[in-house]
């Protein structure tokens, strides 16, 4: 049996690539097959929407606070499990990780929201 080695080059951009969301009407979509990272600095409040999921995908998304009305809102199917805010200080970095437990209906999610600490 060959030894067969992968390597980044090979693998889909659902695994090595960071995206940043496009907002427009106050709302983003999250395509799930289309990159690792998502990145987006709310300058409004935001809408999210998930597409392209399956059970078992993780997904990222560093939301960076921009000051003002900016926020975050997750589909109703996503859970919160840690009751942390997404925090719109200017500058402050948000880590949220996403996990899709199911794919059936319009998918059931579990997601948690941490800052680093100062």
């Amino acid at each position: 049996m060959a030894l067969t080695k992968i390597t980044s080059g090979v693998v889909a951009n659902e695994y090595g690539s960071a995206t940043g969301l496009n907002v427009a009407n106050s709302a983003a979509s999250v395509d799930w097959n289309s990159s690792a990272i998502f990145t987006i600095t709310p300058n409004e409040a935001v809408t999210l929407t998930f597409t392209d999921y399956k059970p078992g995908m993780v997904k990222a998304i560093v939301a960076t606070g921009a000051g003002g009305s900016g926020a975050l809102t997750f589909p109703i199917q996503a859970i919160d499990l840690a009751g942390t805010e997404f925090d719109n200080t200017s500058g402050v970095k948000n880590f949220i990780q996403i996990i899709c437990t199911s794919d059936s209906g319009n998918g059931e999610f579990f997601y948690t929201i941490t800052q680093p600490s100062t």
